[in-house]
């Protein structure tokens, strides 16, 4: 689950590339708990598989999904979800591989249907806001990501989702506002902490960006990053 950091140089006005701050975000920052938010609760309506087929299918599909053969699994969670359409967890599931391999219309309607059956599953909207987002569904995210961390505000990754969608839409107050909101709720992480320091340089705050990187050094002295961007920053 290690993230490679890639470095780059800030351009003469000290803004970043518009194109490698989005990808550092979808690549860089995004760990796979924080993107594809696994089920820790028991799914709200049935909890588990009620028939036999469906019970060794589902197992099935739970061995390929660990192993990372997502072909196998999908195929296999279609069938459970056929079987038994209000097993919650095999359509979560079968949401995960669709977003795991880039399908996100898929994943979009699959999470409609959970968000349809549990309104209060804080994990379901945020998946469906990165499906959507993945689309450039910018304000449906934004609707989505908002009611995740209404339901549960404990996730600072959500937080960073939902600044990064306020930051496309150009509302940088609110932008700032969640980047703060996730770094209160996890300080010292380094992903976080470069992230806004991107978005700082992005609007020319130059003085504050430097604040931030230099928080990261002080937890990672030599990240190749940060130190690139403490070099090329502009005073």
């Amino acid at each position: 689950m290690e993230i490679v950091l890639l470095v780059i140089a800030l351009v003469l006005t000290g803004i970043f590339a518009r194109r490698y701050y989005i990808s550092f975000l979808r690549h860089g920052l995004r760990k796979e708990k924080a993107v594809h938010e696994q089920q820790k609760a028991a799914p709200r309506l049935q909890q588990a598989p009620q028939t036999t087929e469906a019970k060794v299918l589902y197992s099935q599909a739970m061995t390929y999904f660990e192993r990372g053969e997502l072909d196998e699994a999908e195929a296999r969670l279609i069938e459970v979800t056929t079987i038994e359409k209000d097993f919650n967890d095999a359509g979560h599931k079968l949401g995960l591989i669709y977003l795991k391999k880039g399908e996100f219309g898929k994943a979009e309607e699959i999470f409609k249907q959970l968000v349809l059956r549990a309104e209060d599953d804080a994990i379901y909207h945020s998946n469906l806001g990165r499906a959507l987002y993945e689309q450039e569904k910018f304000q449906e995210a934004l609707g989505s990501y908002l009611k995740s961390i209404e339901l549960d505000d404990s996730r600072p990754g959500r937080f960073v989702s939902t600044a990064e969608v306020y930051r496309l839409l150009g509302d940088k107050e609110k932008a700032q506002d969640m980047y703060k909101k996730a770094l209160n709720l996890d300080p010292s992480n380094i992903e976080y902490l470069l992230t806004f320091a991107h978005f700082l340089i992005e609007d020319e705050r130059y003085a504050k960006a430097r604040f931030y990187l230099e928080k990261v050094l002080k937890l990672q002295p030599d990240n190749k990053m940060a130190l690139e961007m403490m070099k090329d920053i502009k005073e």
